[in-house]
């Protein structure tokens, strides 16, 4: 057969090989396997290999002719014994190509009229594939012919659905093809097994609420063999996917694809007496300046309500009622978007879970986090916006103390609103109804006319007016009549659409009345902030984190801690 019929066909075999023998398939295996498949052609000086290396080829084919010492089952036996170093070295897929390279080279040749002396030297006879003894030449074919060449193009066009099992595995091939919810949960479970992020390819659908899911999103766990959990990385939320009536998401096509390999560091964290935001402390940032990726499980008792809603259109990563919160798969995005940061526990411990990248650091004492007795008031301003602080380093502060007033641009803004939306509203109420055409004087025309009708026909029966009069007379009214009843008919109309425009301005008013006053309460509540926790003040810490956002810090220190700052009075409430 051609030189490229026997390449393709070792490429085959070599990735059939590794395929079925789980070895690696790389770049290099196939150079070799190609090389492999040409190499016992070098017996003869129509090959192209023999042309390459015409002294070597002329001196085996004058000796021993072509198909002989370089095609029979000792050199392949032999070739299979000389490459075995490969394997002690390490390299199983070089000795793969070698030995299947070079065996496809003879066995293709016994598929042509020729045939191949398989048992040379002991033996002339010529093996053949297949055998049929009635015609030698049956169901075989030359060296160059159509048939050749198809063979060729069929050995690398099964090439390439085998080097797609063999780079995914013939389990991952069967789920790639299945792209349904418990694959991608299986495929997830194995690659976080060996340290792999996971990017789950969705579309899905709820037919309950009308919604769709497409796009690519992030795998953080299950709930079941069936049910996979995602999240969004834009706005954090998180949906499963599994099926009906027990996941948010019924996906019609999940396909798993293999991330980053990461190292994931769990902590067994005792959070009593201290704030769920002393997680912070725990969690390194990676090169864009957020926290890393992270998970949250455990149960927590905290000293209050923490007035957790559950959310019918996603997976609650944090659940709870009263003063008791769940945690599953959440992350400090999460306690900060639930307003949970600054809440005291009373008892609990959590999993923390945090994924490093290669060039990450955690960066953490794991001796700070049991020795914390320490609170955090935070929050944030503008620069052109300072707060007034109520506190100062060393005076003691209890829980729900006011400790600063944001005098901020949001509360006037919100008065602004709200009196503008009262003046909007007085304005829809005191709109007066249009001035529409009275036809007082068409009636009066209508009286005179009337009358003269009257008058016209009393004439007409006394023979002093023609009928010709009477006509006259009689259509001057009734068009007067008809004038009449088109201005009543349009000034009615005038009116209702005036109340109907009325209507709606009051109702626009009074909404936007509605928003602006929540806006002016919330932005009243929020202008005062109090303490999360008691203690004493340590220090108070600023820092920029942009030209327009400023974070102050409140450091508290618990007096079980043994602080040496001298109690003042509590702040007073503004």
């Amino acid at each position: 057969m051609r030189l490229g019929t026997h390449v393709a066909g070792g490429v085959l075999g070599y990735t059939v090989a590794a395929t079925f023998f789980q070895v690696p398939w790389t770049a290099t295996g196939v150079v070799v396997a190609s090389a492999a498949a040409a190499a016992p052609d070098i017996d003869t000086l129509g090959s192209t290999v023999g042309r390459v290396f015409s002294p070597l080829a002329r001196r085996i084919e004058r000796r021993w002719g072509h198909r002989t010492i370089t095609h029979c089952y000792a050199a392949q036996t032999a070739v299979a014994a000389l490459a075995l170093p490969f394997v002690w070295a390490g390299l199983p897929h070089i000795y793969a190509a070698i030995v299947v390279g070079y065996i496809s080279h003879p066995f293709l040749d016994t598929w042509t009229v020729q045939g191949v002396r398989v048992f040379w030297p002991w033996s002339d006879r010529r093996g053949v594939f297949p055998y049929y003894n009635r015609q030698e030449t049956s169901y075989r074919t030359t060296t160059g012919s159509r048939v050749d060449a198809f063979f060729g193009i069929c050995f690398v066009c099964l090439t390439i659905p085998f080097a797609v099992l063999e780079h995914d595995g013939y389990q991952r091939f069967v789920r790639r093809v299945q792209a349904d919810a418990s694959a991608a949960v299986r495929d997830f479970l194995d690659w976080s097994a060996e340290g792999y992020l996971v990017q789950i390819e969705v579309e899905a659908s709820d037919p309950q609420h009308m919604r769709l899911l497409e796009g690519t999103f992030e795998a953080i766990g299950t709930t079941g063999a069936n049910t996979l959990l995602v999240r969004d990385t834009t706005d954090g939320r998180v949906f499963s996917l599994g099926p009906a009536y027990t996941a948010n998401f019924q996906p019609s096509r999940v396909l798993a694809h293999r991330g980053a390999q990461v190292q994931v560091s769990r902590r067994q964290i005792d959070l009593a007496g201290r704030v769920l935001a002393d997680l912070e402390s725990l969690v390194p940032a990676g090169a864009d300046g957020h926290p890393v990726r992270h998970l949250i499980d455990g149960q927590v008792t905290v000293t209050e309500a923490a007035g957790v809603t559950p959310d019918e259109f996603r997976f609650d990563t944090v659940t709870g009622t009263d003063k008791r919160l769940s945690f599953q798969f959440a992350t400090l995005a999460d306690l900060t978007r639930l307003d949970l940061t600054g809440l005291i526990v009373e008892q609990g411990t959590v999993t923390l879970r945090v994924y490093v990248r290669d060039g990450e650091a955690e960066d953490y004492d794991p001796q700070d986090m049991a020795r914390s007795q320490v609170r955090r008031v935070t929050f944030a301003h503008k620069p052109s916006e300072p707060p007034q602080l109520l506190v100062r380093e060393g005076q003691s502060v209890a829980v729900g103390d006011t400790v600063a007033v944001l005098t901020s641009s949001a509360m006037s803004t919100a008065q602004l609103d709200v009196a503008e939306a009262q003046a909007d509203l007085a304005a829809a109420q005191a709109t007066a109804p249009p001035v529409s055409a009275d036809p007082v004087t068409l009636r009066q025309r209508l009286v005179q006319a009337e009358a003269s009708v009257r008058r016209v026909e009393d004439r007409h029966a006394e023979g002093f007016e023609p009928q010709s009069a009477v006509d006259a007379a009689r259509a001057e009214a009734s068009d007067l009549r008809a004038q009449v009843a088109a201005a009543e008919s349009a000034g009615a109309r005038r009116t209702a659409e005036w109340q109907r425009t009325r209507a709606e301005r009051i109702r626009q008013a009074t909404a936007r009345l509605r928003r602006a006053t929540l806006r002016q309460q919330q932005a009243i509540r929020d202008g005062y902030v109090r303490s999360s926790g008691a203690g004493i003040v340590r220090r108070i810490e600023t820092r920029d984190l942009g030209p327009d956002r400023t974070e102050v810090r409140i450091v508290l220190v618990s007096d079980r801690a043994g602080d040496s700052g001298t109690p003042s009075t509590s702040p007073p409430e503004p």
